[in-house]
């Protein structure tokens, strides 16, 4: 099914008014939005290969005898109908100014095994000499923050980069395990895309209480995440003694 059948009503005005010609029609918005955002998806092509070969070698090396994190890219620009959205329902944002507003247009992910490796990813990031003489890095952690002040129940670290000599140029690196990924991945399914383009009929979307049950689980995958921690620490403490023991 192609993008413009899932359009709301409210993004096919959008399109009709806001889009200049040719490209105001369901079929062609989307060449519209590529053209606007070539320069940030050349940047974050540039830093993936960075995180990759600078940031994540080192630590796969450091722990290859398990699984460690992957990079996702899949979905490395936000989708135009994400865009107009935005625009449509947040403050701030116009068709004039996202390319400069918007700090999500570009992203990627790095999926790890265990928070301790989210954590490590994220710090390796924030330490790196090569990213912080390019961009300004602003972390949001909320792994470990109170449900009353999260949207959602995705626990992840996400950091900004804000580019330093182009200050409207921005991507987004969220590092998350691998449960947490699981859980949004059926959350946009089953929740955010309703959402967006049913917007403000929270009971016809959801009579079933959809989702608060798929906040729930976030939560339950979170509890889960901090047992495999947990086994992580006890298992790596018991193998330190081992050799502790046969070295002495």
């Amino acid at each position: 099914m192609g993008e413009e059948m899932r359009l709301s009503e409210d993004q096919l005005r959008f399109i009709q008014e806001k889009i200049p010609e040719p490209y105001n029609t369901p079929e062609r918005f989307g060449e519209y939005f590529s053209t606007k955002i070539q320069l940030h998806n050349t940047l974050c092509t540039l830093v993936i290969a960075e995180v990759k070969n600078k940031m994540l070698l080192p630590l796969l090396k450091k722990y290859s005898y398990r699984f460690f994190c992957r990079i996702d890219s899949d979905h490395q620009t936000k989708q135009p109908a994400s865009i107009i959205d935005k625009i449509i329902r947040e403050k701030g944002y116009t068709l004039e100014n996202f390319t400069t507003t918007m700090k999500d247009l570009v992203r990627f992910r790095v999926v790890c095994n265990f928070i301790k490796d989210v954590k490590e990813v994220a710090e390796a990031i924030e330490r790196s000499e090569v990213l912080n003489k390019t961009f300004n890095i602003k972390t949001d952690n909320t792994i470990d923050r109170h449900p009353k002040e999260r949207k959602s129940a995705e626990r992840s670290v996400k950091l900004i980069l804000k580019n330093i000599k182009n200050p409207g140029l921005f991507l987004e690196i969220q590092v998350m395990t691998q449960l947490s990924e699981a859980w949004d991945k059926k959350d946009h399914f089953l929740v955010y895309e309703l959402r967006r383009r049913h917007p403000g009929k929270e009971a016809d979307n959801f009579p079933d209480y959809l989702d608060s049950k798929m906040y729930a689980m976030g939560e339950l995958l979170y509890v889960a995440d901090n047992y495999f921690e947990a086994l992580r620490e006890s298992r790596e403490e018991k193998e330190e003694e081992k050799k502790e023991i046969s070295e002495s």
